[in-house]
């Protein structure tokens, strides 16, 4: 991200991601993976869609397009893992729990705009992962403009908001500020938001290293966000019941979108999945390993939120 040969549009990095999910014994399946964006042999392990891309050199997982030649406005990409992931079971009514933690940073353009957009977010859908039509912009490559999901465009996303579309009060768009984390149920209205800018100098265009842990919850349905930002933690939960708004077996990943304001969105590193529904005594220890690793590079338990601390 050092580079200052030309400016830059927001620069958004992923550093680490990490993706645990919890099942009942009786689940007869697993499934882990470890996905290097440095690796030259990543690729095929990733469904592209849209402008989203591997770039070279350095090898870097970009989810719109990155150079102002090409046209980097009203520009969306997803980038998914290529397999189905197990989530919940019809047949038994058994629902996974699980924990994914990324690291980012964004960079705002110090140069052409004051403001940025659109964001990004981190998605559950239907798989295969596809680019609804004219999502780009506050869709975030998320669901069609103005349009709930419905049927394949199905989804519950946690995004991360850079710009403020409310759209004169329109029913599809309530954006609280240009600077939130929302909790995402198959609308652009979020289910759960928090402003992320009440923190003095502590916001998603702050050029801090950021890192997000999503968790879900089986039994108590509850979908939890937080997002470290140096000693400010932003948090935002909602109950949603996974089953009833998502297929059993899911895609997994990123989306992402400019409009008018424009930004890079850029993941590289590590991405690492795993589920465990079967409890072996030797798998067992691994994934307890795999998950409580997620806890501690998020740092979720040396923070307090700012409430707390007052």
């Amino acid at each position: 991200m050092g580079s200052r040969r030309r400016p830059r549009p927001t620069t958004l990095f992923f550093l680490a991601l990490l993706l645990c999910l919890y099942y009942a014994p009786r689940w007869a399946f697993s499934l882990s993976f470890n996905l290097n964006f440095s690796d030259p042999e990543v690729g095929p392990s990733i469904a592209f869609r849209g402008d989203a891309f591997i770039s070279t050199p350095p090898l870097t997982l970009e989810l719109s397009r990155n150079t102002r030649t090409t046209g980097i406005q009203y520009s969306v990409g997803r980038a998914s893992y290529a397999q189905k992931v197990p989530l919940w079971s019809n047949a038994t009514g058994e629902m996974a729990s699980f924990t994914t933690t990324f690291s980012f940073r964004i960079t705002p353009d110090s140069v052409s705009q004051l403001r940025t957009g659109d964001g990004m977010a981190f998605f559950l859908g239907r798989f295969p992962s596809e680019i609804p039509t004219r999502s780009y912009g506050g869709s975030l490559g998320l669901l069609p403009d103005s349009t709930n999901g419905t049927g394949d465009t199905r989804i519950v996303a946690v995004e991360f908001d850079t710009y403020p579309n409310t759209l004169g009060g329109s029913p599809y768009y309530a954006d609280i500020n240009g600077n939130h984390i929302g909790i995402d149920v198959n609308s652009l209205k979020s289910t759960a938001s928090t402003d992320t800018t009440t923190w003095p100098g502590k916001n998603l265009t702050s050029l801090d290293l950021m890192e997000a842990t999503v968790k879900y919850h089986n039994g108590s349905k509850m979908l939890a966000v937080d997002l470290v930002i140096g000693d400010a933690l932003y948090q935002v939960n909602a109950i949603v019941d996974l089953s009833k708004y998502l297929p059993e077996e899911v895609a997994v990943g990123f989306s992402a979108a400019t409009g008018m304001y424009v930004e890079l969105h850029q993941q590289q590193q590590a991405q690492k999945v795993g589920t465990n529904p079967t409890i072996h005594p030797s798998s067992s220890a691994f994934f307890a390993g795999l998950c409580g690793g997620g806890t501690g590079m998020a740092g979720t338990q040396e923070k307090k939120s700012k409430s707390e601390q007052q």
